[in-house]
């Protein structure tokens, strides 16, 4: 049969097939070469048949497409290209044999490990995508060829974390989809078994703040916590830094002479290495002693500020957490109001705008690189406003020491201290 490939003539061709049991072919009046088939079941191919050589060589096919995923338009376009490939004497069925024949044997473990090597950085929001692609999360998929991984497989993975942690679920189908998408345009995988599929659906953008009374009440709950809770929670309201950034800080990051702190970029999410002003407050809070013996000598085989073993950063915080909510609930009592470790970090913001500073200085001192300073302006604008970020936080550590120092407790509570 031949015929010019429409749609029209694509809807003929399946109902042809399917009424008589059999495939059929159409051969395309515009393109030589370029065809489409229709089987009994109702699919549809688009394909390319070539010679390479006189009429003595074999005929050699080439799916391009199916009927759904491209239309017959973009399909002849494919079909042109390929076409035009083997005008220039390559053998596009067996390139695409030998393509998958060095990838078919692949892992999804070996397709996340070759996608990392190539687009990962050494910045802390890589080792966090690494660390969920690796996780027990998609252990049941590690082992699995890639290309025979199905929809169905990925949604049920997500589904299960979705129970856990919506947040989760839609970090990981985010880490997920650029991997697919990458191995489908280099014909590691012939379909895409994340095309079209829809991940957990954003939540809406969190407001919590801790008022000035939460703020008291955290600041006694925290007190009575231990080495180093009580130090790491603080420091996360004083200086509006990430939790993961506070409790992995290193003393070789630390001046006690200019009071500052710089996170080295491999540990902050955006890459960028962020300096930090430090108050007299905050410095305190540097070491168990209160400050007295801070700061740790160059060299000292302890490297990091907050750890239990001296190898690794300070963990547990769930536990922590816990404890401090539960002191916050009977210190408040019917005011206590559910808040997470993150919070902190946007009180500190809303606190510094609160008291007048502008909202691209807050975000410098939060390290933020969006807002208003993404765009041209982010490229653009490299002065770093460290006088006004200095004054910013300070002015900030000085509110709270005030309003933890100075507040009359309610009948409910206790008077806080300092």
């Amino acid at each position: 049969m031949k015929a010019k490939i429409t749609k029209t003539t694509v809807d003929e061709l399946r109902t042809g097939a399917q009424t008589a049991h059999k495939t059929i072919y159409c051969w395309d009046t515009e393109l030589p070469g370029f065809g489409v088939l229709a089987t009994a079941a109702g699919a549809v191919s688009y394909f390319i048949e070539y010679r390479l050589g006189g009429r003595g060589t074999p005929t050699k096919r080439l799916t391009i497409a199916k009927h759904g995923h491209k239309t017959p338009s973009e399909a002849r376009a494919l079909a042109k290209i390929e076409l035009g490939k083997v005008a220039g004497g390559l053998d596009v069925a067996q390139a695409k044999k030998d393509q998958q024949a060095k990838l078919t044997g692949a892992t999804f473990r070996d397709l996340i490990e070759r996608y990392l090597a190539i687009h990962g950085k050494d910045t802390r929001y890589w080792k966090e995508k690494r660390a969920r692609l690796l996780s027990s999360d998609l252990k049941v998929l590690h082992s699995k060829s890639a290309t025979l991984i199905t929809r169905a497989e990925i949604a049920a993975a997500i589904d299960k974390v979705q129970t856990r942690s919506h947040a989760a679920a839609r970090l990981l189908f985010a880490d997920i989809r650029p991997i697919f998408a990458w191995a489908f345009n280099r014909a590691a995988v012939e379909a895409n078994p994340v095309a079209g599929l829809t991940g957990p659906r954003p939540l809406g953008a969190r407001d919590r703040v801790l008022s000035d009374e939460e703020i008291v009440a955290f600041w006694q709950a925290v007190s009575e916590e231990s080495w180093p809770f009580q130090n790491v929670f603080k420091l996360l309201l004083l200086t509006g830094q990430r939790r993961e950034e506070v409790a992995g800080m290193r003393w070789r990051e630390l001046d006690c002479v200019s009071a500052t702190w710089v996170i080295a970029k491999e540990r902050c999410k955006n890459g960028r290495a962020h300096s930090l002003d430090l108050s007299p407050e905050a410095l305190a809070l540097l070491d168990p002693l209160g400050g007295r013996a801070w700061p740790r000598q160059p060299g000292s085989s302890n490297e990091l500020v907050f750890s239990t073993t001296g190898k690794t950063p300070v963990s547990g915080f769930s536990r922590a957490k816990a404890r401090i909510d539960a002191r916050m609930s009977q210190i408040l009592g019917s005011m206590f109001q559910p808040w997470r470790t993150h919070d902190l970090r946007r009180t500190a913001a809303s606190g510094m705008a609160a008291l007048g500073f502008l909202p691209h200085i807050i975000e410098r001192v939060l390290n933020h690189v969006s807002g208003a300073q993404g765009g041209l302006v982010g490229v653009y604008q490299r002065y770093e406003y460290r006088e006004e970020r200095k004054r910013a936080l300070l002015a900030w550590n000085v509110h709270v020491a005030g309003i933890v120092r100075n507040s009359e407790a309610p009948s409910n509570m206790v008077r806080l201290r300092a």
